[in-house]
């Protein structure tokens, strides 16, 4: 389940927990997978750091309170408190919000993630771009996530990466205001292609 933000974390808490029928020993691997957004941010447990992008949090004891604070430049920071048994077993992607981004950011939610996506692209921030514009696609089928990561190849210089999101994005979006300026880059040659001249 996508979870966006910590506090969203503790909203989910219930459909987390361990039955109480079940001992806590007889629970296989009680560990909590986390993969952060922007995949550079650092996740601290209780003051500790314990990696970045994809971490996993042993829980040791159920009763513990797990004190997280996740954390990257130029995004805003998240903090939480949460009871260990109820995230165990877990795993949950967490999307920060960039800095001056006014809108809510949630990995469960296709459009927010785009938008945000859009934003860092403006900024000039390629790469943190293409892994929202990617949870962007695994959360739905947005045109704008796929736009921009046709902006993201195309300056990275990969062209037929370019020409997959763009085709994707001019198929899902309807008549585009960028449609004629994307189809007119598409419909260039390429390096080395030879151009048969029209009779």
């Amino acid at each position: 389940m996508p979870i966006s933000s910590l506090p969203a974390v503790l909203a989910a808490m219930a459909t987390l927990a361990t039955p109480a029928k079940e001992s806590w020993d007889s629970v296989l691997k009680p560990d909590v997978h986390v993969e952060t957004l922007p995949h550079s941010a650092l996740v601290e447990v209780d003051g500790q750091a314990r990696g970045r992008g994809f971490v996993t949090i042993e829980v040791k004891d159920p009763k513990a309170i797990l004190r997280i604070r996740v954390s990257a430049e130029g995004f805003e920071t998240e903090e939480a408190a949460v009871e260990a048994a109820r995230v165990a077993n877990g795993q949950f992607v967490l999307a920060l919000r960039p800095v001056g981004f006014a809108r809510r950011v949630d990995a469960g939610d296709a459009p927010s993630m785009a938008l945000a996506a859009e934003a860092l692209l403006r900024a000039g921030r390629a790469d943190e771009a293409a892994e929202y514009a990617e949870q962007s696609l695994r959360a739905g089928k947005t045109p704008l996530a796929n736009r921009v990561l046709g902006d993201v190849w195309r300056r990275r210089g990969d062209r037929d990466q370019a020409t997959r999101y763009y085709s994707m994005y001019l198929s899902l979006a309807d008549n585009p205001p960028d449609g004629p300026e994307i189809r007119a880059w598409l419909s260039r040659p390429r390096d080395g292609d030879i151009t048969v001249p029209a009779r």
